[in-house]
């Protein structure tokens, strides 16, 4: 189902961390580390509107730090309702920006699948 593009976005909190650590190493040499991700109780979504907007709609949401903005595509569901159990898998650092990728479990209601992905990209 095509729908609204959800404009993903954490909220500022720099003091809540993941409960799982897994270490991996970013192209520049330097470590990251999955927990840089922002928890997913920290984010929180609103329909896609044009970026060209002036302040302060289109704009991202601050935590740990630094500025994250992400989509889902092709749905109008954010993925964050509890029944996803959605959580950060994987991190990676390209040309100095993080980008979180979140999974989390299929759910099938009503003959509909849906598999939870959410990307987030600091900037």
């Amino acid at each position: 189902m095509i729908g609204l593009i959800p404009n993903i976005f954490a909220a500022a909190t720099a003091l809540n961390l993941l409960d799982f650590r897994r270490p991996h190493q970013a192209s520049s040499g330097q470590a990251i580390d999955i927990g840089q991700c922002p928890a997913v109780s920290d984010i929180h979504s609103k329909p896609y509107t044009d970026p060209d907007l002036p302040p302060p709609y289109g704009e991202s949401a601050h935590t740990r730090g630094r500025t994250w903005k992400g989509q889902t595509a092709g749905t109008d569901d954010d993925y964050l309702a509890p029944r996803y159990a959605l959580k950060a898998e994987t991190i990676t650092q390209t040309e100095g920006r993080l980008r979180c990728d979140y999974g989390g479990k299929t759910v099938v209601e009503e003959g509909v699948t849906a598999t939870p992905y959410l990307r987030l990209n600091s900037q």
